[in-house]
């Protein structure tokens, strides 16, 4: 079975200019990518395996506070032992490195891709083929090992990356073989996005949506209730904040944790958004567009309120980062008005904010030699000075804290002072660094969700496990919108996604319960099409029957719906969608779809101009179908708009002003 989501084959560009020589094709690869000066890979070595990189977008994109990152060249674990070797190491990170520069791809797809090698490796080594003479058979045995491997999701990743390497070898003309590959028994797994059938008359069909990849109805009420109850002193306050703004804005937690810093707007028309940056598209110091999430009615004064409380809270820390980046280390201002040669005793570190704990025997100040000794009424004990605290001070500090974080379309560049949610920097020993600022890391967010169940017993009525990840609360909106007819099209902009086709593997409702919904809607009235004005003039007595042989199924075709059950038979009137369709229906007040439904109309009605013309000439050819056509739709999209209530509409106007834009 192929792609249940494509049938296309992976295609990329050659990085090097191919010769007959299968041998120079390959070091011309090598060559090229040690050429290239990329921030981070000072340090590396060619020969060797590991890489450590110490910066640059390939550290900087992970939305995590890593200083490094590790880059190995070796056999997947599951094979064992062993590193890969000749032309297999080179060729595995020359295309590491080409591929980063041309993609800026993140840490997990650059190991996903380096794993992929790895199979391929092993499964030539088993039948003792080089590099230059690798065999399509071999990619297939690679994948084959991989199916058995992996779980269905993971292996699916893999075997697109075969595909990649197969690809790469291809274009830059790196293999004796050609292969334009991909696995014959990829399909995409069908715990993203696939379909499972149970009957459309069962109870559980119209019942409440319930998927692992939701979160408990019970956690939106405990965090309801926390941010509610939870002191604004409270250490884990700021924690609260980014837990409700990941329900009410349905974005990635990268997302709302490195939200900038900004008050709610409203535009001319009396909207009310926030800006942020699509951190998923968003590649460390490369350019991104700060995008606009408009924000539901009943949502925005909640969103304000939090915003208010949020730079409130921040406000200390953010004067810390700004501080920082002026002088380019950690915030000792607190220091300065201390005499240089003032004794710092144990007494005097809780007053400044320091841990009691450095001049103790196993402390930082003792360990590094930084402390002296004096007799006091025959007791020794220990002190330091200003100079050993401001060492021990910056010890904590990262240079990458004061690196830009984002940069806008405008080139303008956003660092840690910038951010709404920042917070003093947590110690191992549980203290707070004071005199240093962070952002919020996904390992902060986990560790704090360790405590949410002793916060429940505390702050909420009910108690609970925490068994969700804050991508849940994507899955969950992204499931309720869709129940509440929100168009595909509309669902993948607003949740600031490129391709509409990953809007279904977050949309869970069934599709029994699609249809159940769509049934009650057209007996409400609210439905426009053939199918509901048939209905209108049924007898009541009979309605019923006919919704339920008519809907079994209900399909998004961006200006209305289609209730076309695909599993009976295919569509016989498939792309005509509004050309007079017995299966095609919208919402009447649906009115996210109004401007997809004018351009429509707009495009068909110059099309219909442009046939009549070619009627009347000498060559008319088919014009009669296509005007027959033209007018079905028209008419359809007429009707619609009617139903939207649009009226006066003049498509050559609407163009005109559209093409302006």
């Amino acid at each position: 079975m192929l792609d249940n989501r494509s049938k296309r084959k992976i295609k990329v560009i050659s990085f090097v200019t191919v010769e007959d020589d299968r041998a120079s094709n390959l070091l011309s690869l090598i060559n090229l990518a040690k050429k290239l000066k990329l921030e981070g890979f000072e340090s590396v070595v060619w020969q060797d395996s590991p890489w450590i990189i110490t910066g640059g977008r390939l550290v900087n994109q992970t939305g995590k506070h890593n200083t490094q990152a590790t880059i190995d060249f070796v056999l997947p674990p599951k094979l064992g032992d062993g590193t890969l070797k000749n032309e297999w190491a080179d060729v595995a990170k020359a295309l590491f490195v080409l591929r980063f520069h041309r993609k800026n791809q993140a840490i997990p797809n650059q190991r996903n891709f380096i794993t992929a090698v790895g199979y391929i490796y092993y499964a030539a080594n088993q039948i003792n083929q080089s590099f230059f003479q690798l065999t399509p058979e071999v990619l297939d045995n690679a994948c084959n090992i991989i199916s058995k491997h992996y779980a269905d999701s993971t292996a699916y990743n893999l075997h697109k990356a075969v595909g990649e390497f197969a690809a790469h070898c291809d274009s830059n003309g790196l293999c004796h073989n050609y292969f334009d590959y991909k696995f014959s028994r990829m399909k995409r797994p069908d715990s993203t996005g696939g379909v499972k059938h149970k009957r459309i008359d069962t109870p559980e069909a119209g019942g409440s949506t319930n998927n692992e990849k939701m979160v408990d109805p019970l956690v939106y009420q405990v965090i309801g209730e926390f941010y509610q109850n939870v002191p604004k002193n409270h250490k884990y306050r700021l924690y609260i904040l980014l837990l409700s703004m990941l329900i009410l804005t349905g974005r990635r937690l990268s997302e709302v944790s490195l939200l900038p810093f900004q008050e709610i707007s409203e535009d001319d028309k009396g909207d009310f958004y926030i800006t942020y940056f699509p951190r998923k598209s968003s590649l460390g110091n490369t350019l991104t567009p700060l995008e606009r999430l408009f924000l539901p009615t009943d949502i925005a004064p909640i969103v304000k309120e939090i915003i208010e409380e949020a730079i409130e809270l921040s406000k200390t820390p953010r004067a810390v980062a700004k501080q920082m980046q002026q002088t380019g280390g950690a915030d000792l201002r607190f220091l300065e008005k201390e005499s240089d040669s003032r004794k710092f005793y144990t007494k005097d570190f809780e007053k400044i904010g320091l841990s009691t704990g450095l001049l103790m025997t196993s402390g930082w100040i003792r360990q590094n030699n930084l402390a002296q000794e004096e007799i006091n009424n025959g007791r020794k004990i220990f002190y330091t000075d200003k100079e050993a605290l401001k060492q021990y001070c910056s010890k904590y500090f990262e240079p990458r804290s004061i690196e830009a974080i984002h940069i806008d379309q405008q080139g303008k560049k956003y660092f840690l002072a910038d951010l709404l949610f920042i917070r003093e920097l947590g110690l191992s020993s549980g203290a707070y660094a004071h005199w240093l600022a962070t952002s919020c890391s996904h390992s902060m967010i986990a560790t704090f969700l360790r405590y949410f169940p002793e916060l429940s017993k505390e702050y909420a009525s009910k108690y609970t496990e925490v068994d969700f990840t804050s991508h849940k609360f994507r899955h969950t909106m992204n499931t309720l919108l869709d129940e509440g007819g929100l168009s595909d099209l509309l669902q993948t902009e607003w949740f600031g996604r490129s391709n509409p086709r990953d809007t279904k593997a977050y949309q869970h409702t069934s599709p029994e319960k699609k249809a159940l919904m769509l049934r009650e809607d057209i007996k409400n009235g609210t439905i426009g099409g053939k199918l509901a004005e048939q209905i209108k003039v049924m007898p009541i007595n009979y309605q019923d029957a006919v919704l339920k042989a008519r809907i079994k199924a209900v399909h998004d075709v961006g200006t209305g719906l289609c209730i076309h059950n695909f599993s009976q038979m295919p569509c016989e009137r498939h792309l005509q969608c509004s050309a007079d369709c017995k299966d095609y229906v919208w919402v009447k007040d649906d009115s996210k779809r109004i401007e997809e439904v004018k351009r429509l109309f707009s495009l068909t009605t110059i099309a219909q101009e442009t046939v009549n013309d070619q009627a009347k000439s000498k060559k008319p050819k088919k014009s009669s179908d296509w005007i027959l056509h033209n007018e079905k739709k028209l008419e359809t999209l007429g009707r619609q708009l009617s139903d939207y209530g649009v009226e006066n509409f003049d498509p050559y106007q609407y163009l005109k002003e559209t093409d302006d834009v």
